[in-house]
């Protein structure tokens, strides 16, 4: 029962964030006009976001348990950037965004040109923003974090079919739809799998030492 609540809880939180990001407005080069028409969507997402990248980090390392190889620590690792910097990006770019479309929603039509101007402004920082030092970061390191682990899985037996969905999983980090549901879908898919065969045989995708195998 315990193992079966546990393990809901994790695939649970990808596949929510899965249907979330299909309300993910498509925005545009002009950020306040891209948004302006849908800020209740663009926050809800991006609120949800803040909430939901813990989650995924939590259940990427549950994925990695029992892994001892370089390639699972590499992975480990790209998750540490992926949760500072991306949190980072889409607390920024996201909710700051949203916040400040919805005041500029509310202004006189000339007072919304400036605020407009003032929010494309914000768009370009080059820290925080799109594209900024965060997004690279928490992008590659989400990647990074996804390749590395479908390697370390393979190392220890995984089938091709479990290699292949840690690695699709990777897309996620292009999180519009539908290539990012579809890469939270993998994950979870990924999740479900390594959970299922480690309640059967508790040595499941366990590193073992060389000398245990020789």
């Amino acid at each position: 029962m315990a193992s079966g609540i546990r393990r809901a809880l994790l695939i649970a939180g990808p596949l929510a964030l899965a249907v979330v990001l299909w309300w993910h407005p498509p925005g545009g080069d002009n950020v306040y006009e891209g948004v302006s028409g849908d800020v209740d969507a663009w926050m809800f997402v991006h609120t949800a976001f803040l909430f939901a990248t813990p989650v995924l980090g939590i259940a990427a390392f549950v994925l990695l348990h029992g892994l001892s190889s370089r390639a699972a620590t590499v992975s480990r690792v790209a998750l540490v950037f992926f949760l500072v910097f991306y949190t980072a990006y889409e607390t920024s770019v996201g909710i700051g965004t949203g916040i400040l479309v919805d005041h500029a929603n509310g202004l006189p039509a000339a007072e919304q040109a400036v605020v407009a101007d003032a929010i494309q402004d914000y768009n370009r920082n080059p820290i925080l923003t799109d594209p900024s030092l965060s997004l690279v970061l928490g992008t590659f390191g989400w990647i990074t974090a996804m390749i590395a682990a479908a390697v370390a899985f393979r190392r220890v037996g995984a089938g091709w079919g479990l290699t292949l969905l840690i690695g699709f999983a990777a897309v996620f980090a292009i999180h519009p739809p539908p290539i990012g549901p579809l890469g939270l879908v993998c994950f979870a898919a990924a999740l479900l799998l390594v959970e299922r065969a480690r309640a059967r045989d508790a040595t499941a995708f366990v590193s073992r030492p060389v000398s245990a195998a020789t």
